[in-house]
């Protein structure tokens, strides 16, 4: 199945390493700094920042060695948001649901999660790629 060009396995097997820290942080979030976070709070913030920080990556590299336009960037996004964001909100379903929020808002939790999470997951991919497009197309790179 190729989407503007590129077949799934071009959008996501050149960054896998990336995808795989990213959900190794998504992981870590519910493991370790949500518990930790009443006496570090700081934890969850940097652990966002690290998926942040992947997501930049493995943009930069689809850009830069893969000959991706902005519209590839664009479905490595949703991509990145789906696995991302899907996987956050799996954990927050399935591990945070039955300890302190009620039954009728854990749909409105979990879309208002996948929606931020994703936003951030676009804005990223977004600006990041279109810096390094402009600058591959300038010859700057």
């Amino acid at each position: 199945m190729e989407i503007f060009g590129k077949t799934l396995k071009e959008y996501l097997w050149p960054v896998k390493y990336y995808v795989l820290v990213s959900v190794l942080v998504v992981v870590s979030q519910y493991y370790v700094a949500a518990p930790l976070s009443d006496r570090y709070p700081f934890l969850l913030n940097l652990t966002q920042a690290l998926w942040v920080l992947m997501v930049a990556l493995a943009v930069m590299e689809l850009v830069k060695k893969h000959d991706f336009n902005m519209k590839n960037v664009i479905v490595a996004g949703i991509l990145f948001s789906i696995i991302i964001h899907g996987l956050k909100a799996f954990f927050f379903r399935v591990f945070l649901f039955p300890y302190n929020i009620p039954a009728e808002q854990v749909p409105a939790q979990l879309m208002g999660k996948f929606l931020y999470g994703s936003f951030l997951v676009m804005a990223t991919a977004i600006i990041i790629g279109a810096v390094f497009i402009y600058a591959k197309k300038k010859k700057l790179l």
